[in-house]
């Protein structure tokens, strides 16, 4: 991976940032962010896979990282950031249809409908960041926890009904640091597991090396939302997924831990 460039940018009276960087061969991605205090207004990937074929050179890869942060501090300089935001938004919504259309040409079938992690105008972008707000500063999960087997003290009799809002995660999936993953969850009512549509979803992720992301979703007519992650790399400290849904004024919560890579 080779460094990055940050340039700090004003423009009527407002200072943008904006950073490019290489994701790593893992990914073979220049990413640049054009950030407004700790938002992200814009986005714009660029894939090197086509270096692949014939080696991956530092100088030319160095040269490119440097040519895309430069268009990008000179749009921002023009004051074209409206631009770049409809770009981005663009961009993602391709993105999306086309690895939905993939996994459905994998699977051997239709693709299902999908929700979209791209959020609404006011979250323009590849996600919304948010300021100061650190794991450390939420127990996840005790370091010394140990594991432990919890029984009802309802064990055996009939459970009482209730019309409580509930948040369930589909499928057993491991996160990872760097991972692209789609997270599933179905969102129902009451002992009688009513599905709920229409619900606000939101997925946080936090972590002591990086800034909060978050994405947005809303549930389908059978109480599922799919959502497309691309979790930060980290490779120290702690990071979790907060997953919460919000409907008719309550909300429910839940959270997975996401491991280092």
């Amino acid at each position: 991976m080779i460094s990055g460039f940050n340039t700090d940018i004003e423009f009527d009276g407002t200072v943008y940032h904006v950073q490019t960087e290489d994701r790593g061969l893992r990914s073979r991605v220049l990413l640049s962010l054009v950030y407004d205090g700790g938002t992200i207004l814009a986005s714009k990937r660029v894939s090197y896979e086509d270096m692949a074929s014939t080696g991956f050179d530092e100088i030319e890869l160095a040269d490119r990282l440097s040519r895309q942060h430069k268009l990008i501090c000179a749009a921002v300089r023009a004051g074209r950031i409206d631009e770049l935001i409809e770009m981005t938004a663009k961009s993602a919504v391709t993105a999306t249809k086309a690895r939905v259309k993939a996994e459905a040409v994998m699977a051997g079938a239709e693709a299902a409908p999908v929700t979209s992690f791209v959020p609404p105008e006011q979250f323009v972008g590849e996600a919304v960041i948010e300021t100061a707000q650190i794991i450390e500063d939420e127990e996840i999960f005790p370091q010394d926890a140990v594991a432990v087997a919890v029984v009802s003290e309802l064990s055996g009799r009939e459970r009482p009904a209730n019309s409580r809002l509930s948040l369930e995660l589909l499928g057993d999936a491991k996160y990872t640091g760097g991972d692209r993953s789609t997270l599933s969850v179905m969102i129902c009512r009451g002992t009688e597991r009513k599905v709920v549509r229409d619900a606000q979803i939101m997925i946080k992720v936090l972590g002591s090396s990086f800034r909060p992301v978050i994405f947005h979703a809303k549930s389908d007519s059978n109480g599922l939302a799919h959502v497309q992650l691309q979790l930060p790399h980290f490779s120290v400290g702690r990071a979790a997924l907060l997953i919460r849904a919000m409907t008719d004024g309550e909300e429910v919560e839940l959270r997975r831990m996401v491991s280092p890579g």
